[in-house]
């Protein structure tokens, strides 16, 4: 099985280990309450990817999380 996110292998999650301690740390970062007023969070997946590349930080996830909150 493949990583929703980077498509690298995983062994039988759906998003890898990677992926999944960057999106925890957008999480604790962001706050529960911030992503349940999300609709679908699959649309920060490719920001999610650019940090496992290392296109982006966390923290650039994380300010543009908040950032549509205030808009």
């Amino acid at each position: 099985m493949n990583c929703e996110i980077c498509g690298k292998s995983t062994s039988n999650n759906k998003i890898c280990d990677r992926c999944t301690r960057i999106i925890n740390k957008v999480i604790k970062e962001v706050g529960p309450d911030v992503l349940n007023n999300i609709d679908d969070c699959k649309y920060i997946y490719p920001m999610i990817k650019r940090v496992a590349i290392g296109e982006l930080r966390t923290q650039d996830v994380i300010n543009s999380l908040l950032k549509g909150e205030t808009d």
